[in-house]
C-alpha cells in the first residue's frame, strides 16, 4: 500500500489527498469502527500520512517552497478566492452535463463575490453541504462520495498556481469517482424500488443501455480531434478563440512545417487578442527576421525583452538579428546575455559559438562549444568543435568530435566529411574514403567531398 501510494504521488500529485480520505473512512465509515480502538485506526493510515508529509517536505526542500512559481501572478489572492467559487460551479455543471467538450478553456477571472459565476458556486456548495448533512444520517456512502469529489477538486481551484489552462476537463477525472459512487448508489436504489414494476425496470435498464451505446460513437468522433496537433489546435480554437496558448502553438506547428506565412497569421491574431504577450512578440520577431524585415524584428524582440527580461530566447534571437544586420557589438552583447540568463541552454551556447566562429574567434568558440557539450551534446556542437580541431591540425581530437556527432546522427553528412578530412590528414586513406562516400549518400553534390573522393581514389590507384 505504501509503495503504491508513493508511486501515485510521483505520478500525479493530487494523490496527496488520500491520507485525509483514509482517515475519514476509518473513523466515520468503516463497518467495524465502533469495535476498533483509536490505535488500530491510526495504525491503518499512519503510513500514508508519513509518506504524504515526507513528500511535501521533499518538495519544499527541492523547490524552496510548496509552489515555487505563481503561474498567474496577475491574479490577486482575492480574485483567486472569488474565482474558486466560479470554478466549482463550472466543474459541477461539466460533470452533470458533459457536452461541448473542449481540450482547452479560456479562463476569465472573477473580480467579486457578487459575480453571477461566483454566486452559482456558492449555491452549489450550499446545496452540496445540505446534501452531505442529509445523507450523513441516512447513507454515508453518499456523504463520502461528496467529500471525495470536493476534496480532490480543491487542489485545482487556486488559479494562481495552475497556469493558462486553469479549468480543464481532465481535472475532473479523480473527483468524478465520488460522483460515480453516488450515481451507482442512486441507480441501485431506484432498481430496488422498482421491484414491483417489471415494465419500469425494463425501461430503466433499456435507458441505461441506450446511454452507454450512444457514448461509444461520441467517444470515437471525439478521438478524431486528437489525431494530430494541427487538428486538435484548430478544433479547440473554433470553440475557444481566446485560447492564446493554443494559437501560439498552432503557429509553432506551421513554423516547424516550413509554413512561415500561416504561422505569422496565427501569431498576429494571437497578438491582437493579447497585445503585450512576450512570447508572441518573440515569435513574430522570428517571422519578420526570416523575411528580412529586420527593423520590425528588432522592435518585436526588444518589446519581448522589456516584458520578460529573463527570457533567454528573445536575447538570443535579437543577437542573431543584430549579427545579420552587421551590428556585431550589439549582437555579442545580446548573445552573451542569453547565455548568462540560461547557462545550461545548449542552443544559446551554440549560437554564441557560431558568432565567434563566423568572426574567426576560434578559442572563444571552442570554450562555448565545450560548455554546450557539457550541458548536453548536440551534433551541431560536436561538428563545430571538430571543424575547429581540423583547422588546428588536432586530428585525433577532431576524429573524436566527429564520431560523437555520428553517434547522435549516423546520417550527418557534415560529420562524415569532417571525419574524412581528419582521417585523410592522418594517412588513413581507406577509412577516409568510406567516410566521404557515406557523407555523399545524403549530400551527393557536395563539391569538396567529391573532389576529395576522386583525389583519394587517384592516390590508391597510383603505382608506387
Amino acid at each position: 500500500m505504501v509503495l503504491s501510494f508513493t508511486l501515485a504521488l510521483l505520478a500525479k500529485e493530487p494523490a496527496v489527498t488520500l491520507p485525509f480520505l483514509a482517515a475519514f473512512y476509518e473513523h466515520f465509515l468503516r463497518d467495524d469502527r465502533a469495535q476498533t480502538t483509536l490505535v488500530q485506526k491510526v495504525s491503518r493510515y499512519l503510513s500514508l500520512w508519513l509518506v504524504d508529509i515526507a513528500y511535501l517536505l521533499f518538495r519544499i526542500r527541492i523547490f524552496d517552497r510548496l509552489a515555487p512559481v505563481l503561474q498567474l501572478p496577475q491574479i490577486s489572492r482575492h480574485e483567486a478566492f472569488y474565482s474558486s467559487f466560479a470554478l466549482v460551479a463550472q466543474y459541477v455543471w461539466k460533470l452533470l452535463w458533459p457536452v461541448s467538450l473542449c481540450g482547452f478553456y479560456s479562463f476569465h477571472k472573477t473580480l467579486a463575490l457578487s459575480d453571477p459565476r461566483a454566486i452559482a458556486g456558492v449555491l452549489v456548495l450550499g446545496l452540496s453541504l445540505g446534501a452531505f448533512a442529509y445523507s450523513w444520517k441516512r447513507e454515508r456512502l453518499v456523504a463520502f462520495g461528496l467529500l471525495w469529489f470536493f476534496l480532490n477538486l480543491t487542489p485545482v481551484l487556486n488559479a494562481r498556481w495552475l497556469g493558462a489552462n486553469v479549468f480543464t476537463e481532465r481535472y475532473l477525472y479523480l473527483p468524478s469517482l465520488g460522483f460515480c459512487w453516488i450515481a451507482a448508489w442512486g441507480g441501485r436504489l431506484l432498481w430496488i424500488r422498482l421491484v414491483e414494476h417489471p415494465a419500469a425496470r425494463k425501461f430503466f435498464a433499456a435507458g441505461l443501455a441506450v446511454v452507454a451505446i450512444l457514448c461509444v460513437p461520441r467517444i470515437v468522433t471525439r478521438n478524431r480531434i486528437w489525431r494530430d496537433d494541427p487538428t486538435f489546435y484548430r478544433n479547440t480554437l473554433a470553440a475557444q478563440p481566446d485560447a492564446i496558448a493554443l494559437r501560439i502553438n498552432l503557429g509553432a506547428v506551421y513554423w516547424n512545417l516550413g509554413n512561415a506565412d500561416q504561422a505569422e497569421v496565427e501569431w498576429r491574431e494571437a497578438l491582437r487578442r493579447a497585445p503585450n504577450h512576450w512570447l508572441i512578440l518573440n515569435n513574430l520577431g522570428l517571422a519578420s527576421a526570416r523575411k528580412k524585415r529586420y527593423g520590425e524584428a528588432i522592435e518585436d524582440f526588444q518589446r519581448s525583452i522589456r516584458l520578460r527580461p529573463n527570457y533567454a530566447d528573445s536575447h538570443m534571437n535579437l543577437g542573431r538579428t543584430y549579427a545579420e544586420t552587421g551590428a556585431m557589438e550589439k549582437a555579442e552583447a545580446q548573445l552573451r546575455a542569453a547565455v548568462a540568463l540560461a547557462p545550461l541552454y545548449v542552443q544559446a551556447r551554440n549560437e554564441l559559438a557560431k558568432f565567434y566562429l563566423d568572426g574567426g574567434r576560434f578559442v572563444e568558440a571552442e570554450q562555448q562549444l565545450r560548455s554546450s557539450i557539457s550541458s548536453g551534446g548536440t551534433a551541431q556542437a560536436w561538428n563545430s568543435l571538430g571543424e575547429i580541431y581540423n583547422r588546428w591540425n588536432r586530428w585525433q581530437d577532431a576524429e573524436h568530435a566527429f564520431r560523437q556527432a555520428l553517434a547522435l546522427d549516423a546520417f550527418d553528412s557534415r560529420a562524415h566529411f569532417g571525419l574524412g578530412t581528419a582521417l585523410e590528414a592522418e594517412g588513413r586513406t581507406n577509412e577516409a574514403l568510406k567516410e566521404y562516400a557515406a557523407g555523399l549518400q545524403t549530400d551527393p553534390r557536395n563539391p569538396g567531398a567529391l573532389e576529395s573522393l576522386e583525389r583519394l581514389k587517384g592516390l590508391l590507384h597510383t603505382p608506387k
